[in-house]
């Protein structure tokens, strides 16, 4: 249902001065091979859909027009040699495309050889800042990296930036639906929603439990029988899994699977409360959500539309994305249980054995038995990540790096559940955490991708501040 992330989509604008046009005989076609071969080195980390060599503010006009109307990620600025910031600046200023600054030339060092040529090919940096002057001036936010064109880390951060403008652009038009209302008296999750669409991107899409009973009427028996046949095949099951459990769970797999569709859905909340008070459907849809955030959905529990939402793009910056909580602490190893009712990406789980399925008997009355998923994840290093907003409703994003040991899994804790462990006391971890007004919901990604969330907080006007 969901596609991969693929590499951002990028205009390259290379810029240059005019009057070098006449001055200097042979110059743009010399500029031009040099662009080739900057944007050469950046093959893997981004698709440049257009390239152009400008000098001129109506070819500068030319190509974002052309860029917006492609619904382009990102335009790639490599200044040349000198440019004249108003020949730029006020296109990059009106754009709502993101501006990402390469600031690099072809000559590694200098010694006693320099020559005019090597100035003349090499005289970017003062150009780049009369640009980026007049961005500062005029507010425009913009990712920025400044190094040689074959230096393997800025390229790495250079990718970084433009898969951060991926990720700012796709949440201006994600869509984070809720199902049911969100769970009464839980406050750290609260915001204004309008501000949330104006500010930051996301908006949240109201959805009935009703229509999802009525989707779960349609289910046609074959397709059930297609899940079933393709679980076997993917998991191991529990005996006390029975097929009419197993059935039921694939049922209401399909009808989520239809909300999310019918409602282009990138990400969802649901409060379980509200689901199992409703004697329509016959259990909670644990089993098919897990399913769909190993494809990508966003996700946070409770009814939490913002974390769901923070979770969409964190996929987009990072390639995959899930939702935990912390739960209980180990003082003694400085670790903490990361869990909950049952949602996890099982795309995240350790490759070195097939996941369980289980019989889950939910812990409130009133539910039946549903197909549970008993895992825990790969080890490695992690990111936390949350979004909430300060005391004049601003958003900003918490992060923390950290890392998830080596475990098997609790046999007798029959959840998705991983470990986190830190380099230092978690008491003191989770003190700044909580100053710092870190909410209960967290979105966890592999690898380390602070310096990711920065950048995207940067194009996105937000604050991203380290635990």
């Amino acid at each position: 249902m969901f596609q991969t992330v693929e590499k951002p989509r990028v205009a390259a604008l290379g810029l240059t001065l005019e009057l070098y046009r006449d001055a200097f005989p042979g110059y743009m076609e010399r500029l031009q091979a040099q662009f080739d071969r900057f944007l050469g080195e950046m093959d893997g980390l981004a698709v440049m859909e257009r390239r152009r060599l400008c000098c001129r503010h109506e070819e500068i006009a030319a190509e974002i027009a052309s860029a917006e109307a492609a619904s382009l990620d990102a335009l790639l600025i490599v200044p040349l040699s000198y440019t004249a910031s108003m020949t730029s600046a006020l296109s990059f200023s009106r754009t709502a495309l993101p501006v990402i600054i390469w600031n690099t030339q072809e000559a590694l060092t200098v010694d006693a050889s320099y020559s005019h040529d090597d100035l003349v090919m090499n005289h970017v940096t003062q150009g780049t800042q009369d640009v980026t002057n007049v961005l500062v001036r005029a507010g425009k936010r913009f990712g920025m990296e400044s190094a040689h064109y074959q230096d393997k880390a800025a390229l790495a951060r250079l990718g970084e930036w433009l898969r951060a403008a991926r990720a700012a652009r796709f949440a201006r038009g994600a869509r984070a639906g809720l199902l049911g209302q969100p769970f009464q008296d839980m406050g750290d999750f609260g915001v204004d929603e309008t501000l949330m669409a104006v500010r930051w991107g996301p908006s949240v899409i109201r959805l009935s439990p009703s229509r999802l009973v009525a989707l779960l009427r349609e289910v046609e028996e074959g397709a059930v029988s297609e899940i079933v046949a393709q679980d076997q095949e993917r998991f191991d099951i529990s005996p006390e899994v029975t097929e009419e459990i197993h059935r039921i769970s694939c049922r209401l797999e399909l009808a989520l699977r239809a909300l999310v569709r019918e409602n282009r859905l990138d990400a969802l909340s649901m409060n379980f409360r509200e689901l199992m008070s409703d004697d329509r459907l016959p259990t909670l849809p644990f089993f098919g959500l897990n399913k769909l955030l190993g494809e990508g959905l966003g996700y946070a529990g409770e009814g939490n539309a913002v974390t769901a939402a923070h979770m969409a793009q964190v996929r987009q910056l990072c390639g995959i994305a899930n939702f935990t909580e912390i739960y209980t602490v180990d003082f003694v190893r400085n670790r903490g249980v990361m869990t909950h009712m049952q949602e996890c990406n099982p795309a995240l789980a350790r490759r070195d054995r097939k996941i369980r399925l289980v019989r889950k008997e939910f812990w409130a009355p009133g539910v039946s038995p549903y197909v549970g998923m008993h895992f825990t994840l790969e080890p490695g290093p992690v990111t936390l990540s949350t979004v909430t907003t300060d005391a004049g409703g601003e958003f900003y994003y918490l992060t923390y790096e950290t890392r998830i040991p080596d475990m098997e899994p609790f046999a007798s804790f029959d959840i998705p559940h991983w470990l986190i462990e830190l380099n230092e006391p978690i008491g003191d971890f989770l003190t700044r955490y909580s100053l710092a007004g870190g909410t209960h919901h967290l979105v966890s990604t592999p690898g380390h991708h602070a310096s990711g969330l920065r950048k995207l907080a940067c194009l996105q006007g937000f604050e991203c501040r380290g635990i």
